[in-house]
């Protein structure tokens, strides 16, 4: 592990294995847990990320709030490292490198096996001519949440604005998502405000989705909608990496509220 010294706080920074999103932290031994597979030019890059993404995220904003406003903070420290000019070079080939190996390692194997087509072949879900939106509202632990799935999110299919008592669903996701995804999110929200990480809070809300798919249809029927909820995401996060690489976006560094434009 190396030392890394943020806002006159020291921090260790483990690269020595294997992290699902490329970046996480354990604000309770202020340990920064990079990937193994991300290149060291952006451990510290990635350490502020998770600093000020998790912050944000404590206080109540959305993930793709914190996270956008993250990467702002991400970009500040690339600036001083490398440059005015080269800074966004960096944070593009970072993001390009983390959007990779989130995809690769979103799933299990033995799931990623039979869903392998998926990413680069599968369509997306076909747009209705007409829609209305029409208020939902979930109760979890007497918290009364209303549930918005009029955007695209970026980074995630479910995001919690714990200031504002919304859920925000990617627009894309089939309605019968909407519970489980839901509840997985809060579960880890709740976790992470425990100071846990988040792989360790996405298992536990992982855990609780499934007993909850279990006991309300059945432990095959539960199986399938779970095994069916991580395909789209594996969908999803093929489609953002390739919108991004094709059409020149990113992932980061808007201006406007809480949960980005579309």
């Amino acid at each position: 592990m190396t030392e890394f010294v943020y806002e006159n706080e020291k921090y260790k920074i483990d690269a020595s294995g294997i992290v699902p999103n490329g970046g996480d932290i354990d604000q309770v031994n202020k340990i920064i847990f990079v990937d193994k597979g991300i290149p060291e030019k952006f451990h510290e890059g990635i350490a502020v990320h998770e600093i000020e993404e998790r912050k944000l995220l404590l206080k109540g904003h959305s993930y793709v709030y914190s996270h956008n406003e993250a990467q702002k903070k991400e970009l500040e420290f690339y600036k001083k490292v490398y440059g005015e000019e080269n800074a966004m070079k960096v944070l593009e080939e970072e993001e390009g490198i983390a959007l990779t190996i989130a995809s690769r390692r979103a799933t299990p194997k033995k799931t990623k096996i039979i869903y392998g087509e998926s990413e680069e072949e599968a369509l997306p879900p076909a747009q209705p001519l007409i829609s209305m939106r029409t208020i939902r509202e979930v109760i979890f632990e007497n918290k009364h949440y209303t549930i918005d799935n009029s955007e695209r999110l970026i980074g995630t299919l479910v995001d919690v604005y714990e200031r504002g008592s919304v859920i925000y669903i990617d627009k894309d996701v089939p309605e019968r998502f909407y519970e489980s995804l839901a509840l997985n999110e809060l579960v880890t929200r709740k976790n992470l405000k425990k100071g846990m990480g988040w792989a360790a809070s996405h298992t536990e809300g992982d855990k609780t989705e499934n007993e909850f798919l279990s006991a309300k249809y059945g432990p095959q029927d539960g199986q399938e909608i779970f095994n069916d909820e991580i395909k789209f995401q594996t969908w999803k996060y093929a489609k953002e990496k390739r919108e991004l690489k094709e059409e020149g976006g990113h992932k980061v560094i808007y201006e406007k509220g809480e949960i980005l434009p579309k």
